[in-house]
């Protein structure tokens, strides 16, 4: 379900929008089935979307890190690098 809302990100937020500027055209203080149509939903849907599409730039960028810091530790036990230099490096990727 999360690639889903990744493929479409652009197409939910312009929809999201859509139906927040919708249902606050047709309020306009007359009657609340339009704001509970259009833009409760739409809001929802905005909100939605952004958190799942920024849970997923979170844990590409964790997988990033654990790669760099792979790379790190094989040169430290290759003896490519110092212990000390390993060290910094780890503070430096997890900091």
């Amino acid at each position: 379900m999360v690639p889903f809302f990744q493929k479409y990100r652009i197409f939910l937020i312009v929809v999201s929008c859509g139906l927040t500027l919708l249902g606050l055209a047709l309020w306009k203080g007359r009657h609340e089935e339009p704001l509970l149509l259009f833009t409760i939903p739409g809001v929802l849907l905005g909100v939605c979307t952004y958190l799942i599409n920024s849970k997923g730039k979170k844990s590409s960028n964790v997988s990033g890190d654990a790669d760099e810091l792979i790379k790190w530790n094989q040169l430290k036990e290759s003896g490519a690098i110092s212990d000390e230099e390993y060290e910094k490096k780890k503070k430096e990727v997890l900091g």
